[in-house]
């Protein structure tokens, strides 16, 4: 490839097949010279291949690999892997991709010139600092969309410690400062993300997702400041609640009849049916920025949250004011055979108030619960849904089978926004000759699906992050400068771990938005 070197790896122990005489079977020469021709937007920049396998009906979509683990760019980053949450910003002839390393504790920020070929990467945040944390899904607020006047990285933080990351993206790496906004409260969180500035003029809502299956169960947040639109300091915080829930009874034509919540009595998707629309509300966690995660799940249960099986991505829908107040949320849910009311995840759709973002109207739009549970869902094959993207006219559901599955490697679907004319996009690739095994287990996720058509001035163009993790080699560890088991054995002893993964981003042409 045209800016990166290739890595050569060849872990001892590893099988014939995986030895290093074959590595150039399966990532391609990527030798290059200073005199080679610059090259096109268009193109494999990597020197493995895309680890994506595109669905006959959208065989008009193009996918070119950005950067893989296989390579090491001139300054001598290395991309690892469980590459999420991510934001993408122009930056004088080039852009800067900051991007999530979930399992690394990690995010990093990559530079890409004209053509978005990646020419250097540096760690911005790394396992090192001491709040340490796996970094989910992200949302970049922009100056010239959220509000305010610089653009922030917010970086979730799901487990050993629970705050959502301020990262500035265009600073000198500080990789073990203290990044924590401790007004936006303690919760397994998944993601955090920002409505655009006029969508309630004059304040701040950000609408979070709490991964989490256990005390209060998963919560959909908020955070709201009268203080400007760019407050991240000030605010309150709120958690969802039902106002209505299903009966169990059925109208003369057999759809199902709501009735008013009773005082006193915690609801929880169980309580919803597919299709069907209630009213909801954000009721005030009082005094919630100063709580620590445990407190936070007892005070969701003294306010009565409704509760959801672990509660994933969240995004708006884009277009214009009215249209942001469309907040759509991924479940990832439990599996079968936990006992739980949610086994194969669901999507909902929350449609926010013109006047008051505290009320609005919720809607399962989307349901792999078509033989357990309620058994009123709509998709047999979703397993696991984790990150979502809305663009104008779709919604984007990106699969994480690897707690429970149906068999399928992770598949990306595109439906409408009321969940109708679902379609699979594409699957991850499962390449056997990368995992050290030999496995033919469909281990991997997707990241962040990030739409850039806007910033680089070309039509349907994402950026997609891929978490094969099957793909595992001792080479792929301490690439973000820290050594977790080094340098933490208490982090290790509390089930940390030095990663070991790789990775890989990816260029989609062509993909509707």
């Amino acid at each position: 490839m045209r800016t990166l070197k290739k890595l050569l790896f060849c872990a001892v122990g590893m099988t014939a097949l995986n030895s290093c005489d074959k590595i150039d079977d399966f990532i391609g020469d990527g030798s290059g010279g200073e005199n080679e021709e610059q090259g096109t937007m268009f193109e494999n920049k990597s020197s493995l291949e895309p680890l994506v396998a595109l669905e006959s009906q959208f065989n008009f979509v193009d996918a070119y690999s950005l950067i893989s683990s296989t390579d090491i760019l001139d300054n001598g980053f290395q991309l690892v892997g469980a590459q999420d949450g991510a934001g993408f910003l122009k930056d004088g002839d080039g852009y800067i991709y900051v991007v999530n390393a979930e399992d690394d504790y990690a995010v990093s920020r990559i530079r890409l010139d004209e053509n978005l070929t990646p020419v250097s990467g540096e760690w911005l945040l790394n396992s090192g600092v001491a709040d340490f944390a796996r970094q989910c899904s992200g949302t970049m607020w922009e100056a010239d969309i959220h509000g305010g006047a610089q653009d922030i990285f917010l970086s979730a933080s799901e487990s050993f410690n629970y705050d959502v990351k301020g990262i500035d993206p265009y600073a000198a790496p500080t990789p073990t400062a203290d990044f924590g906004l401790d007004a936006l409260g303690e919760f397994a969180w998944e993601n955090a993300v920002p409505l655009p500035r006029d969508t309630y003029s004059g304040k701040t809502v950000i609408i979070g997702g709490d991964d989490d299956s256990s005390g209060s169960e998963g919560q959909v947040t908020l955070y709201y400041s009268e203080n400007g639109n760019a407050d991240l300091n000030n605010g309150k915080i709120y958690v969802l609640k039902f106002k209505q829930v299903d009966s169990g009874e059925v109208d003369a034509d057999g759809k199902p009849i709501a009735k008013n919540v009773e005082p006193g009595v915690i609801y929880n998707e169980a309580n919803l049916a597919f299709g069907q629309t209630y009213d909801v509300e954000f009721v005030e966690i009082e005094n919630g920025a100063a709580m620590t995660k445990d407190e936070m799940e007892n005070a969701c249960v003294a306010v009565g949250a409704s509760a959801f099986m672990r509660v994933e991505d969240v995004d708006y829908q884009k277009g214009d004011d009215a249209d942001a107040r469309n907040i759509f949320f991924a479940v990832t849910g439990r599996g079968p055979g936990r006992g739980t009311y949610n086994d194969w995840g669901t999507v909902y759709k929350l449609a926010l108030d013109e006047d008051s973002p505290f009320t609005g109207k919720l809607t399962q739009i989307v349901s792999g619960n078509t033989d357990t549970n309620n058994m009123d869902g709509n998709l047999p094959e979703l397993q696991s849904p984790d990150n979502i993207t809305v663009t104008e006219n779709f919604v984007y559901i990106q699969e994480d089978p690897n707690s429970f599955s149906r068999g399928h490697a992770a598949a990306i679907y595109q439906s409408d926004f009321n969940g109708n004319n679902i379609k699979k996009v594409l699957e991850l690739v499962v390449r056997n000759d990368l995992d050290p095994s030999g496995s033919t287990g469909f281990s991997g996720e997707f990241g962040a699906l990030e739409d850039i058509s806007d910033k680089i001035g070309e039509e349907d163009v994402f950026l997609l992050n891929l978490q094969p993790h099957y793909w595992e080699s001792e080479d792929f560890k301490n690439k973000d400068g820290h050594d977790m088991e080094s340098d933490r054995p208490d982090a290790i002893a509390a089930g940390a771990r030095e990663d070991d993964q790789g990775g890989q981003i990816v260029i989609l042409r062509g993909l509707p938005r």
